[in-house]
């Protein structure tokens, strides 16, 4: 069974942390995301995560701490300067300030990187100072996207299909709380801390393909890929009753593999066959589902 079949138009060339993954959530994404030579069974699916599994949990456990700060050029000091104006005038936001770190030794919540999407669409553009802090720190917001909506109502019961160009919307209400729409997340790159007993780690939020693109460009020359990055004044590791978007709540369970457990996944992980399982992935469109029931309640 080859489990790095020849790409597809309809494949894109993946690699996932899959041991981190527990068992029935692993076997769900390589039989659903992943494409093979062949259809596999559960059985098969649960034949590929083992080896993984066993070599995460034959890892040590890892205080992974915090990359160092690292001193920014004067080139990074300034664009960060326009970028945190550029935040400001936008509204209000959650950034503290920019930072320079190690990406490699970042703990992270996404399990999986689209690689022909980073070599692709931002290697060559990531190389350099310049372009890094253009496609990391960007002075404008995204320009408005194209979206379609599908909108049925039935009796007092309402649908809305957004078809949506990427995966980066939500929908949200304005900050009075009294409008809903279709909003488009900022394209900057950024990280968070913990709290509590992981106050010493940090979390590559978002920003995952152009991040693994930037380490990708630096190898094998640098040993530590290097990136200015947004740290945002929220936290991982929030407790499950906490406000939300204060901060990153994550699960512990199982293997204790998240970002707050003693084993978890760091960046460099993506880099390490033993570790990072190389698939094809299905291609994906991306859709916002919303649904509205009427219904009434006792006073």
């Amino acid at each position: 069974m080859a489990t790095n079949p020849t790409t597809t138009p309809q494949t894109l060339e993946g690699k996932i942390l899959i041991g981190w993954m527990e068992r029935d959530v692993a076997v769900r994404y390589l039989t659903t995301n992943c494409v093979f030579d062949h259809a596999i069974t559960e059985a098969e699916a649960a034949a590929l995560w083992r080896p993984y599994r066993e070599r995460c949990e034959a890892l040590p456990e890892r205080q992974a701490h915090a990359p160092a700060r690292l001193p920014l050029s004067h080139e990074e000091r300034q664009h960060s300067k326009r970028f945190m104006s550029a935040l400001t005038q936008l509204g209000p936001h959650t950034i503290q300030e920019v930072i320079k770190i190690d990406l490699s030794q970042l703990v992270v919540h996404q399990l999986y990187v689209v690689a022909s999407r980073s070599s692709q669409h931002y290697l060559n553009q990531v190389r350099t100072t310049a372009g890094w802090l253009q496609h990391a720190l960007p002075l404008t917001p995204r320009p408005p996207a194209q979206i379609r909506t599908n909108f049925n109502v039935n009796g007092l019961h309402t649908a809305a299909d957004i078809d949506i160009p990427h995966a980066e919307f939500i929908f949200a209400p304005d900050p009075t709380g009294s409008f809903f729409s279709v909003q488009q997340f900022q394209s900057y790159i950024s990280v968070m801390m913990g709290q509590g007993e992981f106050a010493h780690r940090m979390l590559l939020k978002a920003g995952y393909h152009r991040s693994f693109a930037r380490a990708l460009s630096m190898m094998p020359t640098a040993t530590v890929p290097s990136a200015v990055v947004a740290l945002e004044r929220n936290t991982f590791g929030a407790p499950p009753n906490q406000v939300a978007g204060a901060g990153l709540t994550v699960a512990t369970a199982g293997l204790r593999s998240g970002p707050a457990g003693c084993r978890p996944a760091i960046f460099s992980d993506f880099f390490n066959d033993d570790l990072a399982m190389r698939v094809n992935l299905r291609r994906k469109r991306y859709q916002l589902q919303m649904r509205c029931a009427w219904v009434e309640i006792d006073a």
